[in-house]
């Protein structure tokens, strides 16, 4: 049963990041600035950006699509400041 607890708590926390890193996506899309989203996460200037690059590039991995349409799906950077 110790083993199942473990296994069930790892998913937990799995999928409270993966909902976090779609949070931080959701606001860049929207346009609000990456050191601004680092703040409402608790996090430096440059978490926002580094994630979304991060997911962006898994994306261009895995997705299948071409570059050019994946890469318009996601935010251009953004100031970081202002």
């Amino acid at each position: 049963m110790m083993t199942m607890t473990i296994a069930v708590s790892a998913d937990v926390a799995a999928r409270a990041k993966d909902e976090r890193d779609l949070s931080v996506l959701r606001l860049a899309c929207r346009g609000e600035k990456y050191p601004d989203i680092g703040r409402v996460f608790g996090k430096g200037g440059t978490f926002a950006q580094v994630l979304v690059g991060r997911i962006r590039d898994a994306d261009l991995r895995e997705s299948g699509e071409a570059a050019g349409t994946v890469i318009a799906a996601y935010p251009m950077k953004r100031a970081h400041h202002g």
